[in-house]
């Protein structure tokens, strides 16, 4: 899929044996830029998913807020919850940045022609307990992947991910050869500017 700047492909299954999954994703657009994110509800299920539905709606409210005040309002929505994992990615076209906040075991990553750099996340449970949220920036150049995976997606699958890697194969691969058996999975990656064909 693509919008302006951005093209992405997800790719997500729950745990064999449930209907519903707890790991969701959310790309949405606001003037200048776009909003990512992967939210892991804990456990798997109709809780962990409601969780994880919760975060998504709160998240959609105003995607142009910061990343941090973004989990600030998830951690108050979720209250009382089974509560979540999550991953906030701001991706500005202009200039070219992002700016990102997590808590919990949502893995993420940018990708470029220069390397990877791990788009680091603090310890905690969104809606339970999380210190406050910090937020980090960074450049973006044309070309650069940005890579969000949940817990169930094993380590390692970083390695089958090239800047200039097919989004929807790869997205396919990863999920096929890296989903936990024992968790629901999801992966997402877009990719900003020049090339950003899927």
């Amino acid at each position: 899929m693509s919008m302006g700047d951005l093209c992405w492909a997800e790719r997500s299954r729950p745990i064999p044996g449930e209907l519903e999954s707890g790991d969701l994703h959310l790309v949405v657009p606001f003037p200048g830029g776009a909003l990512l994110a992967v939210v892991d509800g804990l456990g798997h299920g109709q809780e962990a998913a409601a969780a994880a539905r919760l975060a998504t709606d709160t998240l959609r409210v105003n995607p142009a807020r910061r990343p941090a005040d973004q989990i600030a309002d998830c951690h108050a929505a979720l209250k009382g919850s089974r509560g979540a994992a999550m991953l906030v990615v701001s991706v500005s076209f202009t200039p070219p940045a992002i700016s990102w906040a997590g808590v919990g075991n949502v893995e993420g990553w940018q990708v470029g022609r220069g390397g990877r750099a791990a788009l680091l996340s603090r310890p905690g449970v969104v809606g339970y307990q999380i210190p406050a949220p910090a937020e980090r920036n960074r450049a973006l150049a044309p070309g650069d992947l940005l890579v969000l995976a949940s817990d169930g997606i094993s380590a390692g699958f970083i390695d089958l991910i090239a800047p200039d890697c097919d989004l929807e194969q790869t997205a396919s691969a990863v999920l096929s050869t890296h989903a936990r058996a024992s968790d629901d999975a999801l992966v997402l990656l877009a990719r900003y500017g020049t090339g950003a064909a899927a």
